[in-house]
């Protein structure tokens, strides 16, 4: 299929004004390639690298290394959590509102403080640090990959914390579902969409629509992406992803998806999707 030029202008507008909620100032930064430790919003201001979600580690003083849930914040006890009301809220930062622990406060040193960097071995494998001293016996670095559900940054497979999530260096491709089998004993047969989510847009099978994925799908469109990049931009399974496909699956971004029983156990809790709380603390 030939797809005229005169679409993709406005389209990729479209594309580049619409939020999807994982992406403010100051939450997310390159990791990998010669924008390390860059701030970026989407994966295009990464060049070589990938665009992460941060998370907050206390840089010095008495929590030296340990986690902390407002990078160049605290976390306030009042106002609370709307989404938990056990919980603050972020007092500034990048995550200035979100739901936070106070009890993750950084005492004393220079506070809590962003990073990109990961345990690449060792006892905390896989989580975020500042240096090696905080991965005990194994190295800090940047990894140059994310876990492709919630663009956290990961090694292997084996750091995302999701079902079935794969960690994705740049170009990334990744694999196909595979189809689900008919059970042989009688009762409701379970059914997949050609695209592999009942969300449009949906890559990842997060239960949301990120900017990345739109660009992919208008990657997939212009013939430089193959269609097994995202499944979900396919929901007739003719191959091809079409400007109607491509305005659905913004749509879905502006608005969120459809929950259906299909996806629905696939969204987590709202407190759950502003941030991957890590626990290190005892």
């Amino acid at each position: 299929m030939i797809f005229k030029r005169t679409w993709l202008a406005p389209a990729l507008v479209a594309l580049l004004v619409v939020s999807s909620g994982a992406r403010s100032d100051g939450q997310s930064l390159c990791s990998g390639g010669s924008s390390d430790g860059n701030s970026c919003q989407i994966q295009t201001d990464c060049a070589d690298g990938v665009c992460v979600i941060i998370q907050g580690i206390c840089d010095g003083g008495g929590d030296d290394g340990l986690d902390c849930d407002c990078p160049g914040a605290t976390c306030n006890v009042a106002p609370a959590c709307s989404d938990l009301a056990s919980a603050g809220t972020c007092g500034g930062g990048g995550f200035q509102g979100e739901c936070c622990d106070a009890e993750l406060n950084c005492t004393g040193g220079n506070g809590c403080r962003g990073t990109q960097k990961i345990c690449a071995s060792g006892e905390f494998k896989g989580l975020s640090c500042l240096k090696d001293a905080d991965c005990l016996t194994g190295v800090c670095l940047s990894s140059g990959k994310r876990c492709l559900s919630d663009q956290y940054p990961c090694f292997d497979d084996t750091d995302c914390v999701n079902t079935n999530d794969h960690c994705e260096g740049p170009g990334f491709i990744p694999p196909t579902p595979s189809p689900t089998r008919t059970p042989s004993t009688p009762g409701p047969t379970p059914t997949t969409t050609p695209g592999g989510s009942s969300c449009v847009g949906d890559c990842s099978r997060s239960g949301d629509v990120t900017v990345d994925e739109l660009l992919r799908l208008v990657s997939i469109a212009l013939g430089n992406l193959p269609i097994s990049s995202c499944p979900a931009g396919n929901p007739n399974g003719d191959n091809e992803v079409t400007i109607d496909e491509i305005l659905t699956a913004v749509n879905n971004a502006l608005n969120g998806c459809p929950v259906t029983l299909q996806n629905q156990s696939a969204i987590p809790p709202a407190h759950v999707q502003l941030r991957r709380w890590q626990r290190r603390r005892h």
